[in-house]
């Protein structure tokens, strides 16, 4: 009885650009100009250039003004109408500037933004995991950083507070007053580099995805996945591909086609049938359906016992989350016949 019938080319570098075309665009810098649309990104460099002669604030400012305000609004922005287009529910950004002033001295401010958590960390180290930067933020800076909103908080110790960024204004006067802490609290003067680390993270993992299968493709899953499968084809009749595993046969049916003679699905169903001894079939599809809930386990009409499983692609599937499908059905099938035994 068959079972039918139970990341991305490299940009060219400046010196191969044609005249008046515009200049290479780091990739960093690209992937934040419209609010971090992939993710996960991790790229750190330099902000600043470090000078012989100290410069202040305000021209420190306007030294990194652009690529500072391009950094803190794909960090801490989390544009409504991007949701589960560029950001989702669960994803996470974080940004530090740092120099380096002196030997395992290491002053910084940090950023760290989730969506839908009403704003935005703000931190300043205070040399609690770090002793020797405890000279940069003295009792009266300290003070000043206190004046100013801040407290010690956080796993770190450091001084912190929550910012509300909802829109590229207040981008702007964040990277001003993260500017003024740099300079005028941590007594950054522009002779040393001043450099960044961004990492835009996601709890997405991004793959190729199955919306939709055809037999044929199917088939060739099967086989190297280390299954035996053949694609059978009739006449008016739906394909159907018969498979085997170490434990016995079984076959996949397809439904829910894309279009009419499209010969692309996105629903399959396993079937499995085997013929038990006496009233064995009950006690195994109650055993089955006891212990393995994404099978259903039954008894035909002839008292064999039937096993069956549906997989759907509506929405897109990995390859691997099939796979994996499979596995458990071979899984299954190896049961029932320990159990039989």
């Amino acid at each position: 009885m068959s079972i039918a019938s139970k990341k991305a080319s490299g940009a060219p570098s400046a010196g191969s650009r044609k005249p008046g075309t515009q200049p290479t665009v780091k990739l960093g810098e690209m992937l934040t100009r419209e609010g971090s649309p992939w993710r996960p990104l991790q790229e750190s460099g330099m902000l600043v250039k470090g000078q012989k002669r100290a410069r202040d604030a305000k021209a420190i400012f306007a030294a990194c003004e652009r690529q500072l305000l391009s950094h803190l609004g794909a960090v801490c922005l989390w544009p409504k109408k991007e949701r589960n287009v560029t950001w989702r529910a669960g994803d996470s950004s974080f940004y530090v500037l740092s120099f380096n002033p002196a030997p395992k001295i290491l002053p910084y401010i940090q950023f760290w933004s989730e969506p839908d958590e009403g704003g935005a960390i703000f931190e300043v180290s205070s040399g609690a995991w770090n002793p020797p930067t405890e000279t940069y933020v003295d009792t009266e800076k300290q003070e000043l950083l206190r004046d100013h909103g801040f407290e010690i908080g956080g796993k770190a110790n450091n001084f912190r507070k929550i910012l509300s960024i909802e829109s590229a204004r207040d981008v702007r006067a964040v990277a001003r007053e993260a500017a003024a802490v740099l300079c005028k609290v941590l007594g950054y003067d522009g002779t040393f580099d001043l450099d960044y680390e961004l990492n835009l993270q996601t709890a997405y993992l991004v793959r190729h995805v199955l919306n939709e299968i055809t037999p044929y493709t199917l088939e060739k899953l099967l086989r190297e996945w280390g299954f035996v499968a053949e694609l059978k084809r009739e006449e008016a009749k739906p394909p159907l591909i018969e498979g085997r595993t170490d434990h016995g046969p079984f076959g996949v049916l397809f439904a829910d086609e894309t279009k009419d003679g499209s010969g692309r699905f996105q629903a399959l169903k396993l079937e499995a049938f085997k013929k038990v001894k006496n009233d064995q079939g009950q006690i195994l599809a109650n055993h089955v359906n006891q212990r393995f809930p994404f099978v259903r386990g039954r008894v035909d009409a002839d008292g064999d016992l039937g096993l069956e499983t549906q997989v759907f692609l509506h929405g897109g599937v990995t390859a691997e989350h099939l796979r994996v499908r499979l596995e458990l059905w071979r899984w299954v099938m190896a049961a029932v016949v320990e159990a039989e035994t």
